[in-house]
């Protein structure tokens, strides 16, 4: 019952665009069925794009090999002044990231969270682009300063394999059960954007791990907890008798584990998308990239005076 309204919820909203509502029939607001409605509106039709383009456009605008001094320059700037704003750049590069001690006693400079992350981005894609340094010395710290950021930006999958194989299983019940519709369309879409918001950069590993610690493992212990339980042996003994395999109360278990492993999957399953919105406030709300704004129109807006 509870797919069939969320799938008329669905489609109602998204392909015919008529109001619907979410009220239950005793008159209450039914608020799974909202939650979910709205990890799929909001996760594929505005989370999923920037995702898709921030992956897509989050490395540093140059080849591996490629440096600043390898490149020519066509601008109207003299050297001097390209030099100079590099410098300066650099400089506000250098003073918004996080100074720590490594063992020997140096200091060192390195990225802690996203705003860092992404105002490195843009400032090194604009030396690259705009300014061209030719001073070694410039060059090397930029060269450095790229090294930093591809190293603490490169993202890496942090989310749960038990999410996606029971949202694939619940794309796969639909399939079957009610054949290709818009949903399986959207809810394809959901999982795509779970796995995509589920990529962490380095640093927000760390911090995660700092606040959390084991944390992200909470999930896959419940379930494996789900599936240990269906290893328990029961055993009768009917008076001086021999201990005996209780089969019947095993089966009776084994179905009350095998139900609550298929209601946990199916919410596992719905939760992909509303899961995504959160791994995005966690993972891209300070970081992600979005097109209309060109590396001129940042500059200007940060060090124009």
């Amino acid at each position: 019952m509870f797919l069939a309204t969320l799938l008329t919820l669905l489609l109602s909203t998204l392909i015919y665009a008529e109001p619907a509502t979410t009220e239950t029939n005793s008159g209450g607001i039914d608020w799974f069925e909202l939650i979910i409605t709205f990890g799929y509106l909001v996760g594929v039709f505005l989370l999923l794009p920037i995702v898709v383009y921030t992956n897509m456009h989050e490395s540093l605008d140059e080849d591996e090999e490629e440096t600043s001094e390898e490149l020519s320059y066509s601008g109207s700037l003299t050297e001097a002044e390209r030099n100079e704003q590099t410098d300066i750049i650099l400089q506000n590069i250098e003073e918004k990231l996080t100074p720590f001690t490594i063992d020997d006693g140096k200091e060192m400079l390195t990225i802690t969270k996203g705003t860092q992350a992404k105002f490195m981005k843009k400032a090194l894609d604009y030396i690259h682009t705009e300014l061209h340094p030719t001073d070694p010395d410039l060059i090397e710290r930029y060269n450095e300063m790229s090294s930093v950021y591809n190293d603490r930006s490169q993202r890496v999958f942090t989310g749960s394999w038990w999410i996606i194989l029971c949202s694939i299983g619940i794309g796969v019940l639909m399939l079957v059960t009610a054949g290709f519709t818009n949903f399986i369309i959207i809810h394809t879409l959901g999982v795509i954007f779970y796995v995509l918001s589920s990529r962490s950069t380095m640093y927000g590993i760390e911090k995660r791990m700092k606040i959390f610690g084991m944390m992200p493992g909470f999930l896959s212990g419940i379930i494996s907890g789900l599936f240990l339980g269906n290893g328990t042996k029961y055993y009768v003994k009917s008076g001086n008798g021999p201990w005996k395999r209780d089969w019947e109360t095993e089966g009776s278990m084994a179905m009350v584990g095998l139900l609550i492993m298929l209601v946990v999957a199916m919410f596992l399953g719905f939760m992909a998308a509303i899961l995504g919105v959160v791994n995005f406030i966690i993972n891209y709300s300070s970081s992600f990239l979005l097109p209309f704004q060109s590396n001129e129109k940042w500059y200007q807006k940060n060090f124009a005076v």
